[in-house]
């Protein structure tokens, strides 16, 4: 779920010092790796130390609490939106509204569509994969040909019937349907 993303405990490893669930925002040490090496704000304060960790270690402050497309938007807000229309449907605003439960129905709505839709910038993106994948299919695509089968009846725009007892099927559902 996108829409709890970012404060969403279970899709990040627990703090290093406590082992509790990390809520943002959290402290990921900047010199100690390949994997990170994250705190909780309390562990962070305490100067909690671990093997190669020291408290003097350089750190970045981890947070998706600021904007990304436009101001009164954060990270957050934007994941969550997403997740929303994703979860309740294009259109839908007011549950995707609820869902969000920080944005109106309103809100939500003019901002994907200025940010999502109208953006000439996911447009464009949209447009050269929707181009590349109609070339690809176009290299693979087998055209297909309709051709009427032998000893077919052609009924008006109606209906092709191939045998007969395909006509005495037509009769009885034109019979139930008059009833």
């Amino acid at each position: 779920m996108l829409s709890l993303l970012a404060n969403d405990p279970f899709d990040k490893p627990p703090c290093r010092g406590c082992s509790s669930y990390l809520v943002e925002p959290y402290i990921k040490c900047a010199e100690c790796g390949p994997s990170p090496f994250l705190l909780c704000l309390q562990c962070f304060t305490r100067g909690y130390e671990y093997k190669k960790h020291q408290s003097d270690h350089k750190y970045e402050i981890m947070t998706s609490d600021f904007p990304i497309l436009e101001p009164g938007w954060t990270a957050q807000e934007e994941m969550a939106l997403l997740e929303a229309v994703m979860d309740c449907g294009f259109g839908n605003w007011q549950d995707v509204a609820y869902q969000m439960r920080t944005k109106t129905k309103e809100e939500c709505e003019s901002h994907y569509m200025k940010n999502f839709i109208n953006n000439p910038l996911f447009s464009s993106t949209l447009l050269s994969l929707r181009q590349m994948e109609e070339a690809r299919t176009a290299d693979s695509a087998i055209p297909f040909k309709r051709k009427r089968p032998p000893n077919s009846i052609h009924l008006g725009m109606v209906h092709d019937i191939t045998a007969v007892s395909d006509i005495s099927y037509l009769n009885c559902e034109v019979d139930s349907a008059c009833g």
